[in-house]
């Protein structure tokens, strides 16, 4: 029997390259109505038109025809945190590149095992009071966080069972995804772009609508999301003593103790009720007057994802796969698996070249 592409591979492989149902018929010389026709299921695609579509979006044949849904049911939750201003286009665009990496995460990891110290579980803020904070506090306590500051957030997330992917979006207008597929790990996709003050709250928004919303729905998931990040990462009970005499000179030391920005630590002062409103005003006009607002100084140090990093080696040092066996395993190009997943060797190999002794 003669396979038949899936044409949900198909949708995820143009919207994941950016092209409009259009412009993919005008640059293969076919009608809009046949590609319409191929994305809906009413037409199969033929050979023909699956090769031109490899060649066209640069994906492996093999990728149209994987056998997923790609949302939906095999996807329980999906969030973003973006600004009102993002593109529609754009937006497309990367949801389509996260849940593409969702489907090379599980392959990448099908023969292995995470190990981790915790594991993602759901808590309804309804059972606690109705409060996210009292649900960042739960789930602290539930993964053993000590007080004070997380060092580093990404080993937290990766060490309780999820995989965090750091991408370029070609945009500053959204920070992160992220998805929680079922029978896989949860998965966040976050700005590479974006400082990592932004990127770390960014996490702990994105946590917290997984923890909170993947089965309960919510009046507002956006402000709960926000209460949560803030809380799991400066509990208020603990940064109170720092925030009752709070002055802009203290905003830097404070950011690189507790790892959030400075607008965060005001925004904390603000919801602590600790300083009166004229106060937290003035605060927030400095920081607008400094250009704070807009880019922060005092750059946090990176975090670094380490599960597909890890997973990605054992394929390659113990698994013997070569590079281009472990790119056909994710459907991949062997340059484009390269650039994503093996940055390293990338490096290197350009810094070889650019030696004296080969000038």
């Amino acid at each position: 029997m003669q396979r038949v592409a899936n044409p949900e591979m198909i949708v995820l492989a143009r919207q994941s390259r950016g092209r409009s149902q259009g412009e993919l018929a005008q640059d293969l010389g076919i009608s809009q109505g046949l590609i319409s026709k191929v994305e809906h299921g009413a037409k199969a695609p033929t050979t023909a038109l699956v090769n031109q579509l490899s060649v066209y979006l640069c994906y492996p044949t093999s990728f149209f025809y994987r056998p997923e849904h790609v949302r939906g049911t095999d996807s329980i939750c999906f969030h973003h945190r973006k600004r009102s201003s993002m593109p529609v286009k754009l937006l497309v665009t990367t949801e389509g590149q996260m849940y593409v990496t969702q489907l090379q995460m599980k392959s990448l990891l099908e023969d292995l095992e995470i190990v981790a110290t915790n594991q993602f579980i759901t808590l309804d803020p309804d059972d606690y009071d109705s409060s996210p904070l009292t649900v960042a506090q739960m789930l602290r306590r539930l993964w053993k966080i000590p007080r004070g500051p997380i060092s580093d957030l990404v080993q937290v997330i990766e060490g309780a069972g999820g995989v965090v992917v750091f991408r370029s979006f070609g945009t500053s207008k959204l920070d992160g995804m992220s998805c929680w597929p079922k029978n896989s790990p949860p998965l966040f996709f976050i700005n590479a772009d974006i400082p990592v003050d932004r990127a770390r709250l960014t996490l702990a928004h994105e946590l917290g609508h997984l923890v909170m919303h993947t089965h309960a729905p919510a009046s507002d998931p956006e402000a709960e999301a926000n209460d949560f990040a803030l809380e799991f990462l400066a509990p208020g009970a603990e940064i109170a003593p720092d925030l009752r005499q709070l002055r802009i000179a203290q905003l830097p030391g404070l950011k690189a103790h507790w790892r959030i920005s400075m607008s965060a630590i005001v925004m904390a002062a603000k919801k602590s009720g600790l300083l009166p409103e004229n106060r937290i005003r003035s605060l927030f006009v400095q920081l607008t007057q400094y250009g704070y607002r807009t880019s922060e100084p005092f750059p946090l140090p990176l975090e670094s994802p380490r599960v597909l990093r890890q997973a990605v080696h054992v394929h390659l040092r113990e698994h013997r796969y070569s590079v281009e066996q472990l790119a056909a395993l994710v459907d991949l190009q062997p340059d484009e698996f390269r650039t994503l997943y093996l940055p390293t060797e990338q490096s290197t190999r350009l810094r070889v070249l650019s030696t004296p002794s080969d000038r």
